[in-house]
């Protein structure tokens, strides 16, 4: 029996993600009839597109994961402080600093991130210590055993559904000869898109499953809020503001975290804010923030993250 190549298995993934377009996604992919290369390790992160093939590394894959599951423990370190902004109606920064039991929480969680971070600059992932309470990379969701391990899983299954979906538009645009006149305009339009293939017919799946439509559309919102923190992490910090092939980082983040139609007391909101204030904490940035609910904080953050 042979293995699955790399075209089916990131296809796989895909269908996993956003499963009511399973049948879409095949066809397109039959479509534009384009590979997926896996290259060998090197310094920095490898993905990107062309109008034959999508291509990443292994390492790039670690760097998702490593990620993603780092940034699942910013909600034990920032939550307690949230509750209590929104509660009392007073300044995140205060709230931050009632919370006497934060301080060994945070400087754990900074340190996974520093771990993921070093990564980045790695030649290949062997070249670092990879964090004991973190496990390796793997497809196998149940051998993971601890509940909080799948969630992070699930979570960094979407952010990579959306990351490879981003590159695919890069292959159509491509393709098809349709792409935006700038190349910032069209890494806008690719971060919409892919929020688009992930989100617009999720109703489907919910109604065909048993699902509430907020529970599926927070879910799949989360996992693009971290493809959108992950993004942040992995932007050198002299592209924030954007050059001539990307737009400003904060465009994107907007593009990718703000204006889902969820209640305004919608997890999703609390997770989203807890990764944001933990990238505004890296940078040492004021959280003078007042703020009614967790969507507000979610909103003000995006507007002074930079």
């Amino acid at each position: 029996m042979t293995n699955p190549s790399n075209k089916t298995l990131a296809l796989n993934l895909l269908r996993g993600a956003v499963p009511e377009r399973a049948h879409e996604f095949s066809n397109l992919w039959d479509q534009y009839n384009h590979d997926v290369e896996v290259i060998s390790d090197s310094k920095n992160v490898t993905m990107n597109a062309t109008s034959k093939r999508i291509q990443f590394s292994t390492k790039t894959i670690d760097i998702f994961w490593l990620y993603g599951f780092s940034f699942w423990h910013a909600i034990e370190v920032y939550s307690p402080a949230l509750l209590m902004t929104t509660a009392f109606h007073i300044p995140l920064e205060q709230g931050l600093n009632c919370d006497e039991e934060r301080g060994q929480y945070e400087f754990d969680f900074m340190q996974r991130l520093n771990v993921a971070h070093s990564l980045i600059s790695a030649e290949n992932t062997s070249a670092i210590t990879w964090p004991t309470d973190i496990p390796k990379p793997t497809s196998d969701r149940d051998g993971l055993g601890k509940d909080q391990h799948k969630a992070a899983f699930d979570l960094v299954a979407l952010a990579f559904s959306f990351a490879l979906l981003h590159e695919f538009e890069h292959v159509k645009y491509r393709v098809d000869n349709s792409a935006p006149p700038a190349s910032p305009e069209e890494e806008l339009a690719c971060d919409v898109n892919a929020r688009a293939y992930m989100t617009r017919t999720l109703a489907e799946y919910a109604r065909d499953h048993g699902h509430s439509f907020e529970e599926v559309s927070q879910k799949r919102a989360m996992g693009i809020a971290l493809g959108a923190v992950i993004i942040h992490c992995i932007t050198p910090a002299g592209a924030h503001f954007g050059n001539d092939e990307y737009p400003p980082l904060p465009e994107r983040m907007c593009a990718m975290i703000k204006d889902y139609s969820l209640s305004s007391d919608s997890s999703f909101w609390t997770v989203a804010a807890c990764f944001l204030i933990a990238l505004m904490r890296q940078q040492n940035r004021p959280l003078d923030i007042v703020a009614n609910s967790n969507q507000e904080i979610v909103n003000i953050l995006l507007e002074r993250l930079s």
